[in-house]
């Protein structure tokens, strides 16, 4: 679906439509500059089982390269660039001066390995951080220095300033050009967009998507759910990591997703209709943020049309709820168009440009 850079770059244009456009919690590093392997990511979340059936080989060839703890980072690499289907897997084949996708899955997997290893290296030897390392995999071991001369710690607008000035100018976008890209991960920043022959700088918070991270303490609410709601999150819970169909009424989109395991829990409850006027019609309560509890729905509501369906729009199930606020959700179609079910930690009260975050809750 998307063309990387892989310490060649190369020109691509993507544009993506979605359905179901979640915001992304922005969890990152603290501020040292020392490279830390594991400090942040403790595992991984939301892998294809394609990904998954991938897991010995990256395991044998992250031990080879002496880098066995960085599988979970690794899969989620593959996560993001090609969902482990088709041939080059880890679409490693440009960072070693070959065209797109001539490597076979092993080869693959192997290069893919020992290119973000250095990646790693450059990242140590110049005193950055870990996520360096993982956006270097993307752009290219050059972002390794850059990063180095602007305060050894990635972040988004690093990386975009980076995508701005050095590699869409190296590849003939001067005026700073944009397309759509309304991504999950992009429209809380910027409404959705990259800039033509820049890369993604957003490429760390999709690698995100599929790890579990420290988030100063968020990430391990319980869940207090009880009665007919302790089954609804038990059900949305198994269905974590299927993918269902999409398309309007499709099993795999948000909102008909968590109807499927409210009305699974108890029949009747969650009674489809707009995206506000279903849960009024369904004597649903809107509730404050800081009162979510296990077994509330988060639906994103826009602005100035309340029952419009359309990019920005979310529905989640809330899973648990954090001791600092935040909020860990399951939740179908992230990234959109996938109608795949995943678990998400450390949502916070935001929402796209232009919506909000309701919490809406259900009779007992």
């Amino acid at each position: 679906m998307r063309k990387m850079m892989k310490g060649k770059l190369i020109v691509f244009f993507v544009v993506v439509s979605f359905f179901s456009l979640p915001l992304l919690s922005l969890l990152g590093s603290g501020s040292e500059k020392e490279y830390h392997a594991s400090d942040e990511s403790t595992g991984s979340i939301n892998l294809s089982l394609e990904v998954l059936a991938h897991r010995p080989m990256v395991e044998k060839y992250a031990k080879l390269e002496g880098i066995p703890n960085e599988v979970d980072v690794l899969l989620a690499i593959m996560m993001v660039e090609t969902g482990g289907r088709g041939r080059d897997v880890m679409q490693s084949s440009e960072s070693m001066g070959l065209p797109v996708n001539t490597l076979d899955v092993e080869p693959s997997i192997a290069q893919g390995v020992k290119h973000y290893k250095g990646c790693i290296e450059d990242a140590k030897t110049l005193g950055n951080d870990k996520w360096t390392a993982v956006a270097s995999y993307n752009f290219g071991r050059n972002y390794n220095n850059y990063v180095s001369n602007n305060g050894h710690k990635h972040s988004t607008e690093l990386a975009d300033k980076y995508s701005l000035t050095v590699v869409a100018p190296s590849l003939g976008n001067s005026t700073g050009t944009r397309y759509a890209y309304p991504n999950p991960v992009a429209i809380p920043y910027n409404g959705g967009y990259l800039y033509l022959n820049g890369g993604n700088f957003f490429y760390v918070l999709l690698v995100q998507q599929y790890l579990t991270l420290n988030s100063n303490g968020s990430g391990n609410g319980t869940n207090s759910a009880t009665g007919w709601k302790k089954k609804a999150v038990e059900l949305a819970l198994k269905d974590v990591g299927q993918s269902f169909p999409t398309g309007w009424g499709g099993r795999g989109e948000c909102i008909v997703a968590v109807q499927g395991w409210i009305n699974g829990a108890k029949a009747g409850t969650f009674i489809p209709g707009g995206v506000r006027t279903g849960y009024l019609q369904s004597g649903a309560k809107e509730v404050a943020w800081n009162q979510a509890k296990s077994g509330d729905v988060i639906q994103y509501e826009n602005l100035g049309n309340p029952d419009l369906f359309d990019t920005g729009v979310h529905t989640m199930l809330v899973e648990s709820v954090n001791k600092d606020g935040t909020i860990n959700v399951v939740e179908s179609n992230n990234p959109g168009g996938s109608g795949l079910v995943g678990q998400r930690k450390g949502i916070t009260n935001s929402a796209p440009s232009g919506w909000r975050a309701v919490v809406w809750r259900f009779v007992d």
